[in-house]
């Protein structure tokens, strides 16, 4: 089967489609400069893992309980003044968590910044992710999709490496005041694009309370997601620790890139690629390469151990995500896209935030290892939930 890499620059080129890609790059930076700034940032001032962990989670939390209410915002009113005003508001907010984290104040007052921030974040991914019906031929779909997991990865690339850059050569602040104006300045940029105006939501559908999970697609695929998003919110606290272990707390930028370099290479090789198996058996196939290749984490003795187990690992992450974009574009109910993308933000942050927590617990009252080993097995979990509704992923 061919690669074929033109299939990008096809999309790339497709009108309306450079501003927002631009931009939507721009407003996913924070993803992997934030949370490790802030990890690096408490830790500069002493803080426990335990609390690095509890804020992480708090903050993600509150994404989770107001991404899809954000997302249904989008659904019914348009792009503009939805990313305008959070992007404006979580700017702030993080601006004013990290001039708490250097004073040394309470974990309380972390925790309800962090929850004021959270609950702010730009729809940036969803409103993207729902673009690409509009603005790409069929034909090019799961290209798109597999150009935005990539693009994703691209952000876990350059966000720690920037986040640990600012890090070593100033402080760990300043990696939270560009993650701020990273999201301000996303927000403008999208939502003043062409494309992203002449986006009207859908009319005259049905709309209900239940939303996008109406549909059982959907909901497998949410919960599927969470299992597996455990092992990232693990795996980003657990790496700092080990990194320490090795005695160089910078190396986790590093370890986390190489991460994501796997992922990045494993979803080009994908979208270059035209598939003939479906969709959701492709999801099932993916979901279990990712638990087995997180299995040899615990057994890293070295850093470049450890690097190495880490690329194999995220060889099927971007291919997975960019299957689960695909499927969550034909399972969605009409009137619902944007809700549906946030729907699967929700699922990775809640399921980040429970692994970041839980790991910080296991890393205080167990070991590191342990903390590495929960991330194969929440992927297995995830495994579990595919299967187990796996009728559920072909449209009706």
């Amino acid at each position: 089967m061919p690669v074929n890499l033109s299939r990008y620059l096809d999309v790339l080129r497709a009108p309306g489609v450079a501003r927002v890609v631009v931009f939507a790059l721009i407003g996913r930076l924070p993803f992997g400069t934030l949370p490790l700034s802030m990890v690096l940032l408490m830790r500069h001032e002493h803080y426990d893992y335990g609390q690095v962990g509890a804020v992480l989670a708090t903050e993600a939390l509150s994404v989770g309980v107001t991404a899809v209410f954000v997302g249904r915002l989008v659904d019914r009113i348009g792009h503009a003044r939805v990313l305008i005003t959070t992007g404006t508001i979580t700017a702030v907010a993080i601006c004013l968590q990290a001039a708490a984290m250097a004073s040394g104040a309470s974990v309380a007052l972390l925790i309800v910044l962090g929850a004021v921030q959270g609950a702010t974040v730009p729809p940036i991914s969803p409103a993207m992710r729902a673009l690409w019906r509009d603005l790409i031929p069929d034909h090019r779909l799961d290209t798109a999709y597999a150009f935005d997991s990539v693009a994703l990865e691209l952000a876990f690339i350059v966000g720690p490496l920037l986040a640990a850059g600012l890090a070593t050569a100033w402080t760990p602040l300043a990696g939270m005041i560009a993650s701020a104006a990273f999201y301000f300045v996303a927000a403008i940029g999208f939502a003043t694009a062409p494309a992203s105006r002449a986006w009207r939501p859908e009319e005259s559908v049905e709309r209900t309370r239940a939303g996008a999970l109406r549909s059982p697609g959907i909901r497998t695929l949410v919960v599927a997601a969470a299992c597996a998003a455990v092992a990232f919110g693990a795996l980003e606290v657990a790496l700092t620790a080990f990194a320490e272990e090795q005695g160089s707390r910078d190396s986790v930028g590093p370890l986390i890139t190489v991460w994501s370099i796997g992922s990045l290479v494993g979803g080009l090789v994908y979208g270059a690629r035209t598939w003939s198996s479906p969709a959701p058996r492709r999801f099932l196939i993916l979901s279990g390469l990712l638990g087995l290749g997180a299995v040899p984490l615990p057994f890293a003795g070295s850093l470049i151990a450890m690097g190495a187990f880490l690329f194999g690992t995220g060889l099927a992450l971007a291919p997975l995500g960019a299957t689960a974009y695909a499927l969550l574009a034909t399972l969605a109910p009409t009137g619902t896209s944007t809700e549906a993308y946030s729907w699967h933000i929700v699922a990775n942050v809640v399921g980040s935030s429970i692994g970041a927590f839980l790991a910080g617990l296991l890393i205080d009252h167990a070991s590191v290892d342990w903390a590495l080993a929960s991330a194969s097995i929440a992927c297995g979990l995830a495994l579990l939930v595919g299967l187990a509704g796996r009728r559920t992923l072909s449209p009706g």
